[in-house]
């Protein structure tokens, strides 16, 4: 999803930025008393990371009209183009995302060109999916913008903290993934 930039809404249609004092007092009416608001908090800014994180990729994909979720998708079947068989459901699985999600970015990317949807020659109820030649030739387009955004998001650290973010990075997705009982 790409943000229009401010300027180009009226100051009427403009909601003020809240920062997060707004949230933690909210947070401190509608938590559980159990709930270790300090780490709530921390939890709160995780996630506004991750939704920025994603409008800022998806920005600088969109000259090659393209989403992160999209090319996630891309990027997974690439990866996968010697496995017989990649199914909506497997690629659903592996995402953690619903399989009706997965059939409209299928859709999306198969009327670009990029996909191949095709009958399982062993099964002709299931769907066999893999990236066409043209998905795989945007891929080597697209590829070293992603990249460059990547290592954008953490430009702002040194070494040492790159290294510390990283491994924090690492348990907090290992955990996460624990819960949620998918991964990459």
């Amino acid at each position: 999803m790409n943000r229009k930039p401010a300027k180009e809404y009226t100051t009427e249609q403009q909601l003020p930025r809240l920062g997060t004092a707004p949230y933690l007092k909210l947070m401190e009416r509608t938590a559980a008393a159990e709930t270790n608001q300090y780490a709530a908090h921390l939890g709160l800014i995780m996630l506004w990371l991750g939704d920025s994180v994603l409008d800022l990729v998806d920005q600088d994909l969109s000259s090659f009209d393209i989403t992160e979720s999209k090319l996630d998708l891309l990027l997974l079947l690439s990866l996968h183009d010697a496995q017989e068989l990649v199914t909506p459901s497997s690629i659903a699985d592996r995402l953690g995302i619903r399989r009706s999600s997965v059939t409209s970015l299928l859709i999306w990317l198969e009327k670009r060109n990029w996909i191949i949807r095709e009958p399982y020659a062993k099964d002709g109820r299931m769907t066999h999916v893999r990236i066409s030649p043209e998905g795989s030739l945007l891929l080597q387009q697209v590829l070293p913008t992603f990249w460059s955004t990547c290592a954008s998001l953490v430009e702002e650290l040194n070494k040492e903290e790159q290294e510390v973010f990283r491994n924090v990075l690492v348990k907090l997705n290992k955990n996460i993934e624990n819960r949620l009982g998918t991964g990459r």
